[in-house]
């Protein structure tokens, strides 16, 4: 409400004053003086009535002082995390009091500096693809970190790769080398001088391997929402894992319930944190943040008060009812212990009832009380039923269990928080005076507090109040509101109606006429319920004193003028088909000017004359008839909602919730069945494609083995195996494997390294015998041969000592033997180096064969490990899952289980309200065994035949226009009547 009356620390006194009274409904119509007084009185009756055994002086200071200390702290947090500029929640005090109370919440705060709100709304499904994507996508950078000197990377991208890799690998002694190396060591720092062309190469091919990997790792987020950078701010940096720990953390205490989600929110705020991590840590800050529960019943409705109204309650007056409180505790101990003894205590409930109905001037209201029980029970069986549950680290694999995580915590938040909500303690009712402007609000008000000041009144004193403001006139709250109509400016208008929504009763002060922007207004309270009261403001000159005495002989001179507006407020309030409210003819000039008048017997007559004292018992009794009982459902109102809106949403959800889990169920043993024969299925088609590649291999030896013998061997045979394509064929299997894993909701770990499953083994072979020393070898070998059968030929014939010319038969005879010699020779090397050729072929091939074979037996081993690993994890990770849904179908059982208890609490509710209604209406509230709200029904009570009619009686005839809807009244035997709101007619 604007204009509030400035720190008036009475109303906090007042206020917890009232919830210590509660039990005894008296807080509505008591002031704070008046139930000083009680105090007092309770105090005596409890020592007449024999209570000797009520506790010493401070039983209940301790609980008080705790949550005042609650309090201040609220509001130096809520000052701290302000002091930037930043717009408090409604519950920030509270929020940061349970971050501070949040287990694990310091070891997170680092690793959640500067990260953004939405990561902390983040799904935590998302949370996985990111843990499984990220880290693939960035291997090349860390790769190129580990490898590449920290102090060159900010140079050494300004290079074009490619040309300078093209150049690099040219002959090192190349021009085009030489220029490429200086390039690169130009753009580098003095610690990559001393690297080869060759370190070079690989580490500008590191270069572009980190260019690709930037490019991939844009292409997730750009897919991805913008909360993934908080995860991996930027590629060099690697995949954040404290923040992924750090956001999984912030979602479980999410939907665990143990916090609310904008509570988690707020760690998105800097300044929030830096509270937390700084101030809390270092500054003395009192340990009851959450005081214990109290001993008594009135200690714990004191300290739920306190904690309630801290938001709207600041420092000073929190320390000066604390004092207050200290002076006085022996007096409010006693009244707390005999409250406490009431229900118990016969005669000491008899004597408190005396007292009450002394303090009391109109009817009391015991239902706060009532509902603070309900929903103490309710908070108690919430608490008690609601507990964590832990989950595997692989719940979040699956994105149907987490949606069933998270709408099962959200449940259990929301429950949480429902029964967590603390109806204010009333005190005061509050009546807004409103009108037109210049109608004489300023003088009603004046003459209602006896203050004679003239400042304001009469004599065309135009728009003189343009705020709200309070005053008191003994247990009622006045609010004195700018007029309505006022031209050229809404805001007062504005203001007015906030003051009259906010009001338990509204006096509508009329005068000369309705204009069409009163008669609205009129209307829209009149259709709102609230319990109004029309006074038509007589403005006849009594400003004088023969004026005054004149109107004091005769005052139905002046009223008799004023008769016609009853007729028009008629009128008004038959446009909108609303009965027309009590109208009074008082004249609040001559009730101001009787108590301006220093004689004090005219005084009295004038103030009898003017009908102000009718006002004021007519107020009363509105304010006993029909504010009291609105109040009544405004408090049930405030109490049920949420619990109510928590219900509807457990009854619509409750039946999905059940089969998804349902289906999770089904799901997990048959996903595993699946899995475990698919993959035992692809790794049997692993070693029969094994083994056919291992058969193609060897065909092909041949063809290999032709080609080895020389210096390239090692390269030849990597070729031959890298033909084989063996590798794709493996990553075939690890992608089938995880394709399989991941159609149900599954992602398997690491899988073995390249290296472990192919290995670096290659056939060991000699030098092929070489071809020209072979040739060399043969020609040797036939000249020798020539020789020595020449030789032989001479020794064996002779020769003649004169040959000048031999006979041609003995040259060819000679050459004969000769030649036939050295193709002997020949043959015979030939045959010698055919069988070294068989012996080195024949070695290299067992060889080679025998490379492939261990080979092909190391992958066949391989793959059997991979597929046992694979099998073993889906093995463990449907054990997992298993127990994940089973905690999970354990939490939504207790959800089931406290579904009839919110239902009970419920009608609990509409029970207290429905006798309430009936007791203030004249009946008796035992008549009334069951009530319940239904869709299309304000309120639906049962009782017995005989009392249908008492029933019917008493909330047609005085209270069905309270709720504006409509009551059933119901046997067992089914409904028996329905009566409508204001219209007040019966279906049978």
């Amino acid at each position: 409400m604007q204009g509030r009356a400035g720190n008036d620390r009475t109303s906090l006194r007042a206020e917890m004053l009232s919830l210590l009274l509660e039990p005894l409904g008296v807080d509505a119509m008591a002031g704070p003086a008046a139930l000083q007084r009680f105090a007092k009185d309770v105090a005596a009756v409890a020592q007449a009535c024999g209570c000797a055994g009520l506790p010493s002086a401070g039983s209940t200071l301790p609980w008080v002082s705790d949550a005042v200390a609650a309090c201040v702290e609220e509001h130096e947090l809520v000052r701290l995390t302000t002091a930037g500029g930043r717009t408090p929640a409604l519950d920030g005090g509270e929020s940061l009091r349970a971050l501070k109370r949040l287990e694990g919440l310091r070891n997170h705060l680092r690793a959640l500096e500067g990260v953004p709100v939405e990561a902390l709304r983040a799904d935590a499904a998302a949370v996985a693809a990111a843990e499984r994507l990220l880290p693939e996508v960035l291997e090349p950078c860390r790769r190129a970190d580990q490898e590449w000197p920290e102090e060159i990377w900010r140079s050494i991208r300004e290079i074009d790769v490619e040309p300078v890799l093209a150049d690099l690998n040219r002959r090192p002694g190349g021009r085009k080398a030489a220029e490429a190396r200086e390039l690169v060591l130009r753009h580098s720092a003095a610690a990559a001088r001393d690297l080869r062309n060759r370190d070079l190469v690989l580490l500008l091919e590191k270069v572009r391997d980190v260019a690709a990997a930037e490019e991939s790792y844009e292409a997730v987020l750009s897919e991805r929402p913008q909360w993934w950078r908080w995860i991996a701010p930027h590629a060099r940096s690697g995949f954040r894992s404290d923040r992924r720990d750090a956001l999984l953390w912030a979602i479980e205490a999410r939907d665990t319930g143990v916090v609310s989600g904008s509570t988690v929110d707020m760690l998105g705020d800097d300044s929030v944190r830096a509270v937390i991590e700084n101030w809390l840590a270092t500054a003395p800050v009192n340990t009851a943040v959450s005081p214990a529960a109290p001993a008594t019943s009135s200690a714990a409705r004191l300290t739920a008060g306190l904690l309630a109204v801290a938001a709207r309650t600041d420092i000073d007056e929190l320390r000066a009812f604390e004092s207050w409180y200290r002076k006085n505790v022996e007096l409010f101990d006693r009244v707390a212990a005999a409250v406490d003894l009431w229900r118990t205590e016969p005669d000491l409930r008899e004597a408190l009832g005396a007292l009450v109905s002394q303090l009391a001037s109109g009817a009391v209201d015991t239902s706060r009380s009532a509902y603070r029980d309900i929903q103490s029970t309710l908070r108690e069986e919430v608490e008690a039923r609601l507990s964590r549950t832990s989950y595997s680290a692989h719940v979040i694999e699956s994105e149907d269990l987490v949606g069933v995580v998270r709408r099962i915590g959200s449940f259990e938040r929301e429950l949480r928080d429902a029964v967590r909500v603390m109806p204010s303690a009333g005190g005061r009712l509050r009546v807004a005076i409103a009108g037109r402007t210049k109608s004489g609000k300023t003088t009603l008000r004046k003459a209602l507090t006896r203050d004679a000041d003239r400042t304001g009144v009469g004599r065309g004193a135009h728009r003189t109040t343009r705020e709200t403001s309070a005053f008191h006139v003994g247990s009622v709250t006045y609010l004195d509101t700018p007029g309505f109509a006022a031209k050229g400016d809404d805001l007062d208008a504005t203001r007015a109606r906030a003051a009259c929504d906010s009001a338990d009763a509204v006096i509508w002060n009329y005068a000369d006429t309705l204009r069409e922007e009163e008669s609205a207004e009129l209307q829209r309270l009149l259709l709102a319920g609230k319990p109004l009261l029309a006074v038509v403001n007589v403005k006849g000159r009594v400003d004088e004193p023969h004026r005054l005495q004149r109107f004091v002989e005769n005052p139905e001179r002046e009223f008799a003028s004023a008769a016609g507006h009853t007729v028009r407020i008629a009128q008004v309030s038959g446009a909108v088909d609303v009965a027309p409210p009590v109208v009074l003819l008082v004249h609040s000039g001559a009730a101001h000017e009787a108590v301006s008048t220093e004689n004090r017997e005219p005084g009295e007559r004038a103030l009898r004359a003017s009908r102000l004292p009718e006002l004021e018992r007519s107020l009363t009794r509105l304010l006993a008839e029909r504010a009291i009982p609105l109040r009544a459902v405004r408090l049930a109102e405030g109490v049920r909602a949420p619990v109510a809106a928590f219900h509807d949403r457990l009854v619509e959800e409750l039946p999905g919730i059940d089969l998804a889990l349902g289906e999770l169920e089904r799901s997990t043993s048959s996903d595993r069945a699946a899995l475990v024969k698919a993959f035992r299925s692809a790794g049997q088609d692993m070693r029969a494609r094994l083994e056919a590649e291992r058969h193609r291999a060897k065909e092909r030896l041949p063809d290999v083995v032709r080609d080895l013998g020389g210096v390239d061997d090692a390269q030849r045979w990597s070729d031959f195996v890298t033909g084989l394509e063996l590798e794709e064929l493996l990553s075939g299997l690890e992608n089938e494997f995880e394709l399989e894993a991941r159609k149900r909701g599954m992602v398997l770990g690491v899988p073995a390294s390249t290296s472990e499953r192919r290995g670096d083994a290659r056939p060991r072979v000699r030098p092929r015998p070489d071809l020209k020393e072979k040739a060399v070898g043969l020609g040797t070998a036939a000249a020798k041969g020539a020789a020595t059968a020449f030789l032989s030929s001479v020794t064996a014939k002779g020769i003649p000592k004169k040959l000048a010319a031999p006979p041609a038969m003995v040259v060819v005879g000679y050459v004969a033997e000769t030649l036939t010699g050295a193709l002997r020779a020949a043959s015979s090397e030939v045959d010698r180096a055919r069988r070294a050729q068989d012996r080195w072929t024949n070695t290299t091939t067992t060889e080679a064969e025998t490379c492939l074979d261990e080979m092909f037996d190391g992958l066949a081993v391989w793959s059997a490990r991979l597929t046992d690993d694979a099998v073993a994890q889906v093995d463990a990770r449907s054990e997992a899952r298993s127990t994940d849904v089973s905690g999970t179908r354990e939490r939504f059982e207790r959800l089931c289980r406290l579904r009839p208890v919110v239902r009970s609490g419920l009608d609990a509710i509409d029970l207290v309200l429905a006798r309430r209604l009936l007791a203030l209406a004249g009946g008796d509230p035992a008549a009334i065994r069951l009530a319940r709200r239904t869709p299309g029904v304000a309120l639906c009570v049962w009782t017995d035949a005989s009392r249908v009619a008492g029933v019917r009686a008493c909330l047609q005839d005085r209270f069905v226009d309270v709720l504006l809807g409509r009551i059933e009244i119901r046997t067992d035997s089914g409904c028996l009547g329905t009566h409508r709101g204001s219209e007040g007619n019966t279906d049978d």
